[in-house]
């Protein structure tokens, strides 16, 4: 009785998952390649597919196509319960023609088929970005950057964002003031670390110094260290970070970061920049001293004691090393000590101070000889 019971149990549930329908699968894509844009949008019951090619034209309101170059076209079809549908634009000897498809029949553009179709038409254009440039410079001639701000709040992928804002960053010049509610925009809105560094490394030389601590604060907000990276170092190729807000907003973001390799190479294009020095000074070794690794603080202090650093440089170089766990470390930031700053009271006291704390006698010797023999 009990196996019967257990039986007639077992084949319900089998029954019931046999009957279960299986889970829609569900796409979202957005691919675009040199001039050719694809997006895809399917939610398991609908599915909507963009494709584009060429510089196709749009009017003012975003919702028609007004040309389309020879061999280009836009096409929207979407898949639902109940029909299926397709506009297509291609060039035309007056103008785009028209094609619209319900169910895999041609038919003729009735007033629904329309209103379909310029809904369609301008989620395409806020989804995939296309003919953004134009788009941008209407908008901001009608209504200025906030008009421009606005419609990029309406638009529902970072991809598509990206479009924008570089649009409005590559159009007629930016005031500081504006170009900072951008930047404030940009670390508001975006939520993908790459397609955020993607506007913010465009941005970069666009930035006067009055406004790169709002690029630096978008900045902030990013999740990817390796992101954060690439922003940074962009900045330290074009900038001297010679305001305090800037200054302060770089080395902000450097101190957000969570890893030690990414730090280094953040650090080391500072240093290779000249800009560990001076009015920078005090915040990129307070930076330095954030790094748990002491393989990546020596890379870091070495890099620093290439060349000829000036003598308040090396010995910030040099009490930063003090402060690492290893000797080893430790005595090999020593060793990168230029031989003509080891003649400089100041800085040969600070050697031997860090030399002579060392535990391991190996390494205090090692150290300590350099600096007898260059007595010698």
């Amino acid at each position: 009785m009990k196996l019967t019971s257990r039986i007639a149990r077992t084949v319900a549930v089998a029954a019931a998952l046999g009957s279960a329908a299986p889970a829609a699968a569900q796409e979202r894509s957005h691919i675009t390649h040199n001039s050719e844009t694809r997006i895809i949008d399917d939610n398991g019951s609908r599915r909507l597919e963009i494709r584009s090619s060429g510089a196709v034209e749009f009017n003012d309101a975003g919702d028609w196509v007004t040309a389309v170059p020879a061999g280009g076209h836009l096409t929207i079809e979407e898949r639902g319960p109940g029909s299926d549908r397709r506009i297509e634009f291609r060039p035309g000897d007056r103008g785009p023609r028209v094609s619209y498809f319900v169910d895999g029949r041609e038919r003729a553009l009735d007033a629904s088929g329309r209103a379909w179709a310029q809904r369609l038409v301008l989620h395409a254009v806020r989804e995939s970005g296309l003919g953004a440039e134009r788009r941008v410079a209407r908008i901001r001639a009608r209504g200025g950057v906030d008009a421009v701000l606005s419609e990029i709040g309406e638009l529902g992928s970072d991809v598509s964002r990206r479009y924008y804002y570089r649009a409005l960053l590559g159009g007629q010049p930016l005031s500081d003031r504006e170009f900072s509610r951008v930047m404030d925009d940009v670390g508001r809105r975006m939520r993908s670390d790459a397609e955020t560094r993607l506007v913010l490394t465009y941005a970069v030389e666009r930035a006067g110094d009055g406004a790169l601590a709002a690029l630096l604060r978008a900045a902030e907000g990013m999740r990817s260290d390796l992101e954060t990276r690439l922003v940074l170092n962009q900045v330290s190729r074009h900038h001297r970070l010679a305001d305090a807000a800037s200054r302060e907003a770089f080395f902000r973001a450097v101190g957000g970061m969570r890893s030690d390799l990414e730090r280094r190479l953040v650090l080391t294009a500072v240093a290779d920049a000249r800009l560990a020095e001076g009015a920078s000074r005090d915040a990129f070794f307070r930076a330095v001293g954030q790094m748990d690794s002491d393989l990546e603080r020596r890379l870091v202090l070495s890099r620093v004691l290439r060349g000829e650093a000036p003598e308040a440089t090396v010995l910030a170089a040099i009490h930063s090393a003090a402060q690492m766990n290893s000797d080893l470390e430790k005595r090999l930031v020593l060793t990168r000590v230029p031989s003509a700053h080891l003649a400089r009271p100041r800085i040969a006291a600070a050697y031997r101070r860090v030399a002579e704390a060392m535990r391991s006698d190996a390494e205090r010797r090692l150290a300590l000889r350099r600096l007898d023999e260059r007595r010698r």
